[in-house]
């Protein structure tokens, strides 16, 4: 096997695929990428078992196979390298890979092709999604997924599309991110749901990038499919049962206040540095025109900030966990949000002020001092 590759094209498609690598895998096959190499293309492929990426870029193939290298190793490798250069790489012996480029050559360790685990086809018939509202999803419930690995259901975020809508809802049980942008979806007739674990979507991230694209979306029993721009990812369905979001909603939670976003969150940040370490909660009280944020601590002190809001109504004092609530501000992307409360012992619903083409509703539990 023989290929040549410009440097940048390659150094492009090894970035894609450093965040599926397994940095510190007990397998070691899945410390490497596999390249195929045929006509004029490489196909690079990388998995973890759970999520696998396929990228590939124009390539001089005067002789067709395939290999497996260290991820990282030909990373560094290619990064180092000169901008303009060109890479040949040839496999020898023993599964020993070659690389040269100008005066620099390296020989590295391989591992053979037929230790690396077979990737999932995609089922035929898959169903287009506008990246960039998959993209904005994603930015705006991933981080309310989560931390504890033990609760496997709620490791990632349920990704719904029925025929005129899609959306997209994470949750830790303290908190709640929804997300709903109406569309007509075809191909869709009935209502799909899939569970995306937190690396998938990251990844997902990656894949879309910044542009306006389509991306391609499907399923079988066990697995997810996604492909944009000539690449493709794959990951396991995470098992278990999404908790019923819709009962979190509030429903009747009948006062209304504005606040700035981004003053709001200075005043949160600010006042927040006070704040207890283990009870870590700011008291927010509502009072016409104005919201006062206090946080104290018994071997701190105590802190206390007042922000200009729309509010008409009587008094009212709520406490939250301050960063649930700079997640929430700093996804948003508006200048100005609605909190809606009911009292201080039901959860609160963040939205963005305004209309928009995204419903973006996040739904936080109180917390008391």
């Amino acid at each position: 096997m023989e290929f040549t590759v410009k440097r940048n094209l390659l150094l492009n498609e090894l970035n894609l695929v450093q965040g599926v690598i397994e940095k510190k895998s007990t397998i070691p096959i899945l410390s490497n990428i596999l390249l195929e190499a045929a006509g004029n293309m490489l196909e690079i492929t990388a998995t973890d078992l759970d999520v696998s990426i396929c990228c590939g870029c124009s390539a001089d193939v005067p002789a067709p196979g395939t290999l497996t290298v260290s991820a990282r190793r030909l990373f560094d490798i290619v990064r180092l390298l000169p901008e303009d250069s060109e890479i040949n790489c040839t496999l020898l012996a023993n599964d020993w890979v070659q690389l040269r480029a100008g005066r620099s050559e390296y020989k590295v360790v391989g591992l053979p092709r037929e230790n690396f685990p077979s990737i999932p086809q995609a089922p035929a018939g898959g169903i287009c999604l506008p990246g960039s509202d998959l993209r904005a999803m994603i930015q705006r419930t991933m981080f309310a997924i989560t931390q504890e690995e033990s609760r496997y259901s709620l490791n990632g975020a349920l990704l719904i599309l029925v025929p005129h809508e899609m959306r997209m809802v994470a949750t830790d049980g303290h908190r709640l991110a929804l997300v709903t942008k109406v569309m007509d979806i075809k191909d869709v007739d009935s209502e799909i749901r899939s569970l995306i674990p937190r690396k998938a979507l990251v990844e997902i991230l990656r894949l879309i990038g910044d542009g306006e694209l389509l991306v391609e979306f499907s399923r079988d029993e066990n697995h997810i499919f996604f492909s944009a721009r000539g690449k493709k990812l794959i990951s396991r369905v995470l098992a278990g049962q999404f908790p019923n979001y819709e009962m979190v909603v509030p429903r009747d939670n009948d006062k209304c206040i504005i606040v700035p976003s981004r003053t709001f969150a200075d005043g949160i940040r600010r006042a927040a540095v006070m704040s207890d370490e283990k009870l870590r909660a700011v008291r927010l009280t509502f009072s016409p025109g104005s919201a006062e944020i206090t946080a104290s601590s018994a071997e701190a002190g105590e802190a206390r900030e007042v922000v200009e809001v729309d509010f008409q109504g009587g008094e009212l004092s709520i406490g939250f966990n301050p960063q649930y609530l700079l997640d929430f501000l700093g996804a948003c992307g508006s200048e100005s949000v609605n909190i809606m409360v009911k009292d201080a012992e039901t959860q609160g619903m963040l939205s963005p002020a305004g209309s928009g083409e995204l419903d973006y509703r996040y739904v936080v539990m109180p917390m008391k001092f």
